[in-house]
């Protein structure tokens, strides 16, 4: 049952790199926007490292919490960790947090070239700024000779209030008697500040790898006078499609092919805009200003051009994006036209004992005292009743090859952006505002090779549909990413195949995986 994950396995051994990191975490004061707060750095820095290397790598970060009041964890966005669960990060889930004084070695294989990120996963961190870029080269990409360079721009909206004080009001009864609004970010940034500027060679074409690493609203970005050809959607390859400009929720990442063009002469640089999507936002304050701007800069002897925000909001809808035909063995591009596990989930909020909840099939999930995956593997043979689980982990369990489809039905009057662990799904059907529920039977793909990534959008009052193949045995979190919901409890868990899991070792070099004897 283990032979489909020993090519994926072995393909990162070859030729592979180590890169070993020390990360302490510590409270550091910061003003990215001018206004000035506590932050989480990491080795007293801030923005924390981006980690960038190489598909095949082998990623070794010893973490210290060294924050003394706060638990930590890390959850390394988008990487599946296939074979490597106990890596993925999430507190009560594969881990117990980190406590203060405390340390925890994370350490995997990236079997998976593309645009990530890694962020905290436990008490709203990535809000207090523990959130940072990941990306992983691919020598043979199909876009590598057609580049002169890479950029990285991360996108995400800021608070000038600490993660605790933010939930507190957020989950208040004075809060759920008003409807649950979301704390409104007083500010966006671009790589963690504002006015950034990027130095770059007019004439050259670059990858410019965007990722929305903010924690609650969706980002708009915009080169002035220039094109973007998508070529990557959160690490999988797709049909070059060229558009004006983007639209990220908030954990989507895409890599664009960017070609600059020479500035006005009287110019040194081209405008970056950027702008937070006010429509998530249940009331905009007076006088709000969505818009933040940065420059790539040719010339820093001439001025810079003047600030203009954006004015067509118009961007490319993700499922209308095709998969590439690049490596199929891995990519797994072709559309699945049938279904042999169908999971329907409806989401909405409501009111429990005065604290604004988020429900799923009338559940809340709340936090394990002892992480799921610990109980999959200490419970034996129960390991398949999902009972074991407890119900407010809201446990899906799933089989081993399996096409699973998951149907999200949305009975908020917002939009979600929901994330898989563990998985890169296909997006199959996604109905607009106000559409309603899931009609029912099945459902055809929008194309022959579906846009597959792994945190797409459900319109308020509407439903998604998600397609994947269950092959990597373990336990993912599926969660909306808006970090307001997810400490509201707006989270279920996949788990496929536990009892497969028991007596099996992650591997490590010179490792290969032993069937568990059950």
């Amino acid at each position: 049952m283990w032979s489909h994950f020993l090519p994926i396995l072995l393909i990162p051994l070859v030729s592979a790199k180590t890169l070993e990191l020390y990360w302490e975490l510590s409270w550091k004061f910061v003003a990215p926007d001018g206004f000035g707060r506590p932050v989480v750095s990491v080795n007293n820095q801030w923005p924390p490292p981006a980690l960038d290397g190489v598909v095949g790598d082998r990623v070794i970060v010893h973490v210290f919490n060294r924050l003394g009041n706060e638990t930590a964890s890390i959850h390394w966005h988008g990487l599946q960790q296939i074979g490597q669960n106990t890596m993925d990060g999430p507190a009560a889930a594969t881990q117990c947090p980190i406590p203060p004084g405390s340390q925890f070695t994370y350490d995997f294989h990236v079997i998976q070239a593309g645009t990530y990120w890694w962020h905290a996963h436990v008490a709203g961190q990535i809000a207090d700024g523990l959130r940072g870029p990941m990306n992983f080269k691919d020598p043979k990409a199909p876009y590598q000779r057609q580049i002169d360079g890479e950029l990285t721009v991360t996108l995400g909206d800021w608070y000038h209030t600490q993660a605790p004080f933010l939930i507190q009001q957020y989950e208040s009864a004075e809060n759920a008697a008003a409807g649950g609004p979301e704390p409104v970010p007083d500010s966006g940034l671009i790589n963690s500040g504002q006015n950034i500027t990027i130095k770059v060679q007019d004439r050259k074409t670059y990858l410019l790898r965007v990722v929305n690493l903010g924690n609650f609203v969706g980002t708009y970005l915009e080169i002035e006078g220039h094109q973007l050809t998508i070529v990557e959607a959160d690490g999988i390859y797709v049909d070059p499609v060229t558009v004006d400009r983007l639209y990220l929720s908030v954990a989507q990442r895409y890599a664009v092919l960017l070609t600059l063009k020479s500035p006005r002469a009287e110019e040194g640089a081209i405008l970056m805009k950027a702008q937070l999507d006010t429509a998530m936002f249940d009331s905009t304050p007076a006088n709000y200003n969505p818009n933040f701007y940065g420059y790539l800069v040719y010339d820093d002897r001439k001025p810079l051009p003047p600030q203009k925000p954006i004015t067509n909001l118009m961007t490319v809808d993700d499922i209308d994006l095709v998969t590439a035909r690049y490596n199929p063995f891995i990519d797994q591009v072709d559309a699945y036209d049938h279904v042999d596990h169908q999971i329907i989930l409806t989401m909405d909020f409501t009111t429990i004992d005065n604290k604004n909840r988020a429900i799923i099939n009338n559940v809340t999930y709340v936090d394990q005292k002892v992480p799921t995956l610990y109980t999959a593997l200490s419970v034996g043979r129960l390991a398949d009743n999902p009972v074991v689980y407890g119900q407010n982990s809201i446990p899906l369990l799933i089989k081993s090859g399996e096409i699973v489809e998951l149907i999200i039905n949305n009975h908020d009057a917002g939009s979600h952006p929901w994330h898989t662990h563990g998985y890169n799904f296909q997006i199959i059907a996604r109905n607009p505002t106000n559409g309603g529920d899931y009609p029912g039977g099945l459902l055809r793909p929008p194309h022959p090779r579906p846009c597959r990534r792994d945190t797409t959008t459900v319109h308020a009052n509407g439903f998604l549909a998600l397609r994947f193949r269950a092959n990597n045995p373990g336990v993912h979190l599926i969660h909306c990413h808006i970090e307001w919901h997810v400490v509201a409890g707006l989270v279920a868990t996949l788990i496929e195949s536990p009892t497969s899991l028991q007596g099996v070792v992650c591997p490590y070099p010179g490792t290969t995986w032993t069937p568990a004897a059950v």
